[in-house]
């Protein structure tokens, strides 16, 4: 795999995303071979992640994912950038959502008990559901705080409109003249997307 020398491409996440799914054993390129991932496998992982945060936030998550590179064969995308590159309170989004992503779909095939028998001996064993409810709404929450942050941050200024100077230009600039472009001096103060 070519080093990474764009911020904007997503291969910068997988450190940390790996170490998410994996432990803080799991690091970057190094320890790919002793993982279950490939490095191309968790890239994909975050991209989806970046996708589905763009949805989750119906696009106020203020990024875009660009596809790279396709794959020969079936023309999927197989390289991905984020435009602008993430901040660190944005990429924590992402981890959060890559390991809800990755964890949901590992737990579709867990099964939560089980019971082994052969001739003379039976195992059984069960894990606690509620231990992985649990994992799982704590991985949303941390999730969603995060998303929250960062929404509340970039919040847009708070502004008015002077709508006597939009309906009727010629009384605003009577009553009140401060508040027309030609008035005393003054300026009108609109904000926003109005």
């Amino acid at each position: 795999m070519t080093p990474v020398t764009d911020l904007r491409d997503s291969r910068v996440l997988i450190p940390r995303v790996r170490r998410t799914l994996e432990g803080p054993l799991g690091t970057g390129s190094a320890n790919a071979a002793a993982s279950d991932l490939t490095d191309d496998q968790v890239n994909a992982i975050i991209a989806d992640s970046v996708a589905n945060v763009i949805l989750y936030t119906g696009g106020l998550f203020g990024h875009q994912l660009q596809v790279e590179a396709r794959d020969d064969v079936y023309q999927s995308p197989i390289a991905w950038l984020v435009d602008p590159a993430l901040t660190e309170d944005e990429a924590s989004v992402i981890v959060a959502q890559a390991a809800l992503d990755y964890f949901f779909n590992d737990l579709k095939a867990l099964k939560v008990g089980e019971t082994i028998r052969d001739e003379a001996v039976e195992w059984t064993y069960q894990l606690s559901a509620n231990a992985l409810l649990e994992y799982l709404k704590n991985l949303r929450k941390l999730r969603d705080d995060a998303i929250e942050r960062i929404m509340d941050s970039e919040a847009p200024a708070d502004g008015w409109v002077n709508f006597l100077a939009v309906r009727d230009g010629t009384t605003t600039a009577l009553i009140e003249p401060w508040a027309s472009p030609g008035g005393a001096g003054g300026q009108e103060f609109v904000t926003g997307g109005f």
